[in-house]
């Protein structure tokens, strides 16, 4: 693996979760209930996996990233647009090299973290990161500090919700773009839709399904690789009585064969979960 792909997942910074009590519908629309001067806490693990086979020699890199995400209110207008701040109060980063080298940075035992990781993690740690401007149904208004075409392929929340009430059998689709930035491209827009289905309603939350398309996928084995990590699929909780999401999972697992040579293979597993674990 290129190591860049694993610090490329990094800037992402980015997502037993059911409760009791079966209901198949409900009358409140699907709606994030912003609060000003409300924070929001996530614990997020981002794992990693790449192993790749050229010429009978096999490699494998592994990333372990963990946060705690820190998303605060700082603003609530009339017509119910939040501005919101996100910060990071942890991480430990870990990485695994082909050679099995070990990178550590941990912002909790800086002194056991690798120099040269430590000098590029730790001004992420304590700084607000992004601000946004976003409304009650997740869709952003303003970037006002952090990558706006990141954020378009990856919601801060992960769902864009619809106008309707929650019900049980309900989808809808969510169409962008992926740009693909330095280092992986020149600012290469690819077509996506990612379609959620209401799965489950039960005591005040909906347990929803997430798949995504990436439509015109280059043809060179090659120029697919930076593609795979945006091909996510899996599932979220989200709490429509409190109005916020509780929790994620989403997963890639992709082989891409021949991209140096024929007989080569590349395959791309990644796990990213996040929780909620505070709001104030």
């Amino acid at each position: 693996m290129k190591q860049g792909y694993s610090w490329a997942l990094l800037s992402v910074f980015t997502s037993g979760l059911f409760g009791a009590g079966s209901v198949q519908a409900q009358s409140a629309p699907w709606q994030f209930r912003w609060q000003k001067g409300q924070t929001y806490t996530y614990k997020t693990e981002h794992v990693t996996k790449v192993a790749e086979a050229v010429e009978g020699n096999k490699t494998e890199s592994i990333s372990r990233i963990n946060l705690i995400k820190r998303w605060q209110v700082v603003d609530l207008d009339a017509k119910g647009v939040a501005t919101l701040q996100l910060s990071l109060t942890s991480m430990r980063n870990e990485q695994t090299r082909p050679n099995g080298e070990v990178l550590l940075f941990d912002s909790e035992n800086p002194g056991k973290s690798t120099p040269e990781l430590k000098e590029q993690m730790a001004k992420f740690v304590g700084q607000t990161l992004a601000t946004i401007r976003i409304d009650g149904a997740g869709r952003i208004h303003e970037v006002k500090q952090g990558s706006a075409s990141r954020y378009e392929a990856e919601p801060p929340f992960v769902v864009l919700l619809p106008s309707t009430a929650p019900r049980e059998g309900q989808a809808w689709t969510r169409a962008y773009n992926v740009t693909l930035e330095p280092p992986f491209g020149t600012g290469d827009k690819f077509e996506a839709a990612q379609k959620y289905s209401c799965r489950k309603i039960e005591g005040g939350k909906a347990t929803l399904g997430l798949t995504t398309e990436i439509k015109g996928l280059p043809e060179s084995p090659r120029e697919q690789l930076p593609l795979l990590q945006w091909m996510t699929e899996g599932g979220l909780v989200f709490d429509f009585n409190a109005g916020r999401l509780e929790a994620v999972r989403l997963q890639v697992d992709r082989t891409v064969e021949n991209h140096q040579g024929m007989g080569s293979s590349y395959r791309f597993q990644s796990t990213f979960t996040e929780q909620l674990i505070d709001v104030k």
